[in-house]
């Protein structure tokens, strides 16, 4: 089976950050699917000084651990009629397609808008499976314009996969419709993140021995909550004076956040208790969650936190907010804290249970890494095969 999987994000060899789970998630696949990527980038005259994240260059075509990687550009009209982005978004997809020629045998779109709704609009026009994949985007256009373009996407996909039982869900919502829906979470890498000694792993970064860490990974971005932590780092300095706190992340597709952040720092003068490490290779992440006693990820909204799940591989408990598929990935109160958003009393509380708590790093270890990539895709390509 001959597979185009379509997405607006996708890793490349110079910029292997961005999407880095549809590709782990598409190596997994096994040897009788045939996966090639269609990056499409949205373009517009001047976009880079609108969106600097937009002038990063990506080649035309390459290779990507043995992955056909195609980037393309979608003409698409910054801030204004977003429910249009999904139409300009199937013109694309439809032009480029025909470099594939007669040889897809499905399309494998990833997020609902817009990549989905145009994978189905160009499916349906070249008689093509469609299969979309439902991540954290979803709840961010539920309930603006967009909703609309949503519900069609999802009635007129072939198949619908949800990396956790909360998009499925919404996805639900949204249609005010039963849906034939799979969930499969993602997986990780069982040979990168692993627990490792503690004491190496702090001696590696630098970190002194007297205080306890905190971390957190992720793009530098308002939804991933680095904020609302430094909020609650003064009164945990009360009892724990070393305390260190580790932000491992830095500009994505979603923008920068870090001028904000900075700002934070100052005005609480946090200027020796914080370390805005910036993006880091992601072979040196389990390094870093290795390195933490407690993991803390205060977000607004996620599809399925890979964060998350890396911790928990490396033996890191997490402390986490109830949204998306946050407490599906945690699983169990034995693994870390799962706290309402928006409540900074109950987050700040919970890092002070989890730096306090006994853990058992072995078991939360187990738990993280129970289910690899390759245990992913098998799971994928029976959906695939369903509708090829």
């Amino acid at each position: 089976m001959k597979v185009v999987s379509v997405s607006t994000i996708f890793p490349s060899l110079e910029i292997p950050a961005p999407g880095i789970f549809i590709k782990e998630r598409l190596l997994g696949l096994p040897e009788d699917i045939e996966a090639s990527v269609l990056r499409l980038r949205p373009w517009f005259p001047g976009l880079g000084l609108i969106k600097p994240e937009q002038r990063l260059s990506y080649p035309a075509q390459e290779s990507v651990q043995g992955l056909s990687v195609a980037d393309r550009r979608f003409s698409y009209l910054p801030g204004i009629q977003k429910h249009r982005d999904g139409d300009l978004l199937a013109r694309g997809l439809d032009r480029f397609l025909n470099e594939f020629g007669g040889s897809v045998d499905l399309i494998d779109a990833h997020f609902a808008f817009p990549t989905g709704f145009g994978a189905v609009k160009v499916g349906k026009k070249r008689g093509k499976p469609v299969c979309i994949t439902l991540r954290g985007t979803l709840a961010s256009y539920a309930h603006d314009a967009r909703r609309t373009k949503l519900k069609e996407a999802l009635l007129g996909a072939d198949r619908i996969i949800a990396v956790s039982a909360s998009l499925g869900k919404l996805a639900e919502e949204i249609t005010g419709q039963s849906l034939d829906v799979r969930v499969i979470g993602n997986g990780i890498d069982v040979d990168k993140f692993v627990q490792m000694d503690r004491c190496v792993c702090r001696q590696y970064l630098g970190l002194h021995e007297e205080g306890p860490t905190l971390l957190t990974v992720g793009g530098l971005v308002p939804r991933k909550g680095v904020h609302r932590v430094l909020d609650a780092l003064p009164a945990l300095l009360k009892d724990h004076p070393n305390l260190k706190y580790l932000v491992v992340g830095g500009a994505s597709v979603e923008g920068d956040f870090a001028a904000e952040v900075k700002s934070k720092i100052i005005n609480l003068g946090l200027e020796k208790v914080v370390d805005l490490v910036g993006a880091v290779d992601h072979g040196s992440l389990p390094t870093y969650y290795g390195a933490a006693d407690v993991f803390c990820l205060s977000t607004a909204n996620e599809g399925w936190a890979n964060a998350l799940q890396e911790s928990l591989a490396c033996g890191t408990p997490v402390v986490t907010t109830d949204v998306g598929g946050n407490r599906e990935v945690v699983g169990s109160e034995n693994h870390g804290i799962v706290v309402p958003f928006g409540e900074p009393d109950i987050l700040r509380d919970a890092i002070v249970d989890a730096l306090n708590r006994d853990w058992d790093h072995e078991e939360i270890s187990r738990w993280g890494r129970r289910r690899s990539w390759r245990d992913v895709g098998k799971e994928v390509a029976e959906v695939f095969r369903e509708i090829g």
